[in-house]
This record gives C-alpha cells, structure tokens and sequence, in this order.
C-alpha cells in the first residue's frame, strides 16, 4: 500500500512537472529604456529566485508561471533555485539586490513563519527589505488520516483527542513549518494536547501514515488527495473554506471560529523597488495566472491562482506575521 502510494505521488509530480516544463524564455518585444522595469535593458531578463531545489511544489509552479509572465512582460523570466536555511538565503539575496524589478523572490508560509518564531536570524523581518509585488497562488491543507484511526470525522476526532490526550501522533515535515504549527493551533483551540512528529520529506510520511505508524498529518490537498487513494481518511480542510474539489469535507473553521491555515505563494521584489515598477510586474503576473490554461493545469492539485494588488499580499503578510507570532507566545518550539 505504501509503495503505491509513492508511486501514485511520484506520478503525480512527474505529470506535474512535464506540463510546467522548464523556465520559459518567449521571445521579448522590443522595449525602450523608458518604458518601465527600471529602465533595465529590453532583453535583460527578470530573476525569479526559488527557495528551494528544482522539482518541488514551489518549484513546479514557479516555472508554470514564468512561461505566461514573460509574454506578459515582454521579457524573460527566468527561475533561479536558492535553497537553504528555510528560505532565508533566497529572500535575503532578494533583499540585498538592485531594486529595478529585475530579482524577485517567490515566498512561502515560512516567510512568515520564520519572522514570528525565530526573528533574531538575519535576514529579519521580511517587511523591511521586500516590498510586495502580488499573491500568486494557495493551496488548503487537510487533515489526513490513517484508514485504522477510530473517527471518521472531525467531530469524532476531537473527542479521541480529547480523550487520549498526548496520545495523536501528527506527522509534519519540519518544525518550521505549517504542517507542524497548523497542529499546535488546533491542539491550543480544542482545549488537548497532540504530539507532534517531524519528518524529513512528505514521501516518508505518507509511508508511514498508510502503515499506521502515525495517526494523521496536515497534508496538501493534492498529497491527501493521493493518500485517499490508498485508503486514508479525510476529516476537515485547514482554511476558512471548504475546498471545490472536497465539497464534502468540511473546514475546521466550521467548529472551530476563524481556524485558517494555507499553503500560499507571493511575489517580492527589493523594498526600494520604484512604485511604477511594482505596479508593471503586478499587472504582468496577473495576466499570467489568469491565464485559464495555467489554472487549468493545476485545478486538480487543489492549487488556486489568486490575482489582485500589491496590497493583498502586503495584508496576508502581516496576518501571517501577527497569527505566528500569537501561537509563538503560547507554545515553545524548538527550531532545530
């Protein structure tokens, strides 16, 4: 069961992977030196630095986007993988280069999650070296778990937690990370304790969910999408909303008041990036997501492309920023 499970995920990635291909450099119409990006020449492209290594979810969609983003820029974008230090070295370089629109960063909750809990590391808080240049994309996670687990639903497993407390063992894929943190809120909000268990990789626990050697995990929602295939439960999503593709599946929010945790993506750029220049490369990834054939590609992996200004994404920021920074106070977290 397990190995189907991981072949069901590698197929998945690999489809997902041969649909957004590489980073696509369209051929750019000619433009002067006036009209914008800083003034940079026609042909320079524009550098989108990735956190992490080639073939992950970020990844994969960041070179989907490149493609629709160069026509509607009429330059090439380019995806530059950074990874390390749980996305810190690729925002910091971001932050430190020449504000003419041409570097950007593709950020993630720990982005946010790293200023709230750790804000003594370098590069510090995000809002004070990135400047927003427009949401991207999101993605619900949804707690998953494993077939033999005695509740199948939300309900039922508030009550089995509440019951055993300590005793929920929740898979994640890091300490810093959503996966971990969603846990320890919803734990505080029920009124229990549930007993967190890192993970290197999703691969591993999804093994390890379908064998019964952990009790659930926040998944994303095409990951539990795979683990239902292979017999696991789906009992809530994690944003305020159901999700289109799970209409039967109801959200935490549903029982628990303004429970809201999601995968998201936004675009940065240096924070003394002209305003004019913010404003093109905002209109420019707009038209690129609204592209019906991108979000077609990506429907059914649960991930939602969300255009709209610059200020939205400013605004998830400081949410993101202030509802970490609320659960850091109430739980310790050992970030190693």
């Amino acid at each position: 069961m397990a190995d189907a499970y991981l072949r069901s995920a590698l197929t998945r990635r690999r489809l997902m992977a041969g649909l957004a291909g590489g980073a696509a450099a369209l051929a750019a119409p000619r433009l002067t030196r006036a009209q914008g990006l800083g003034g940079g020449a026609a042909n320079r492209p524009v550098l989108l630095a990735v956190p992490f290594a080639p073939g992950g979810a970020v990844d994969i969609i960041a070179r989907a986007v490149a493609e629709p983003m160069s026509a509607a820029l009429g330059r090439p974008v380019v995806v530059d993988n950074r990874p390390g230090a749980s996305g810190a070295i690729a925002a910091a370089s971001v932050g430190r280069a020449e504000p003419d629109g041409h570097t950007l960063f593709i950020a993630t909750p720990g982005t946010s999650i790293t200023a709230a809990f750790q804000p003594h590391l370098l590069p510090g808080d995000p809002r004070q070296f990135l400047a927003p240049v427009g949401r991207l994309a999101t993605q619900t996670y949804v707690l998953t778990v494993t077939k033999s687990f005695p509740a199948d639903d939300f309900a039922g497993f508030v009550a089995w937690a509440k019951a055993h407390r300590g005793e929920f063992l929740l898979a994640n894929t890091g300490q810093m990370t959503a996966t971990r943190l969603a846990g320890e809120l919803l734990g505080l909000r029920i009124g229990t304790e549930i007993t967190p268990v890192p993970y290197r990789g999703s691969g591993v626990v999804g093994t390890d969910l379908l064998s019964g050697r952990v009790h659930g995990i926040f998944a994303q929602l095409s990951d539990a999408l795979a683990l239902r295939a292979q017999g696991a439960k789906l009992l809530a999503v994690s944003a305020k909303d159901r999700s289109p593709i799970l209409p039967d599946v109801p959200a935490i929010a549903e029982t628990i008041p303004d429970f809201d945790v999601y995968s998201w993506n936004g675009l940065f750029a240096p924070a003394a990036t002209p305003v004019p220049v913010l404003e093109e490369l905002n209109a420019g990834l707009n038209k690129a997501i609204s592209n019906e054939a991108l979000r077609e590609r990506f429907r059914a992996d649960g991930v939602t492309f969300v255009p709209g200004p610059r200020q939205a994404l400013a605004e998830i920021l400081d949410k993101e920023i202030k509802g970490w920074v609320e659960l850091s106070r109430k739980v310790r977290i050992d970030a190693q």
